[in-house]
């Protein structure tokens, strides 16, 4: 398959998280350790740094062998958290940030422009396992970097207040799911 379509096809799926995200939240999956998790907004780094995780991920992989069924799986995965999202309207309830430093300033400007809803299961927890696993699989050298990037965006997710630990569970188990309907139809 063509690998320019692919692209296309990525952008539009992912373009359906936009009208999504303006919808009324339903659902609240907070659960009681959710309050033991601090907000530190310096987080919001690595949480905004998915964004360039994704857009690096598909220049690093734009050659490989793996680059069709990197679009395949995410195009899946959006797809999956798409309906989730539809049917089961849900998000993240955030707190006042009252601190005036620059990374608290910009935790507070997410919280604003992001609205609360689309949290259960966290893209950005689906998408970052995506990322992580194909480069993994095409970079093997260097695993311990790609999982430490992995590992701090995924945490960031929680600690900038943006998802639940239940969200990031969400997003694990759609990451499975896409690569297990993937593996269907291409094989691996």
């Amino acid at each position: 398959m063509n690998k320019i379509f692919l692209l296309i096809i990525f952008l539009l799926v992912k373009s359906i998280y936009i009208p999504l995200n303006k919808r009324k939240s339903k659902y609240y999956w907070k659960i009681k350790f959710d309050n033991y998790i601090p907000l530190i907004s310096i987080f919001v780094i690595p949480y905004l740094g998915f964004y360039i995780y994704i857009v690096t991920t598909i220049i690093l992989l734009w050659n490989s062998k793996y680059i069709n069924n990197y679009f395949i799986i995410y195009i899946i995965s959006y797809i999956l958290a798409c309906l989730f999202w539809y049917f089961v309207p849900n998000g993240v309830k955030r707190p006042k940030i009252y601190k005036k430093d620059i990374f608290s300033k910009l935790t507070a400007y997410v919280h604003k422009y992001d609205d609360d809803t689309n949290g259960f299961p966290s893209a950005h927890i689906f998408a970052t396992l995506i990322c992580s696993y194909f480069l993994a699989l095409t970079f093997p050298q260097y695993l311990i970097l790609i999982w430490s990037v992995n590992f701090f965006i995924c945490i960031s997710t929680v600690l900038v207040k943006q998802h639940y630990v239940l969200d990031i569970l969400g997003g694990i188990i759609t990451f499975w799911l896409s690569i297990m309907i993937g593996g269907l139809f291409l094989g691996f």
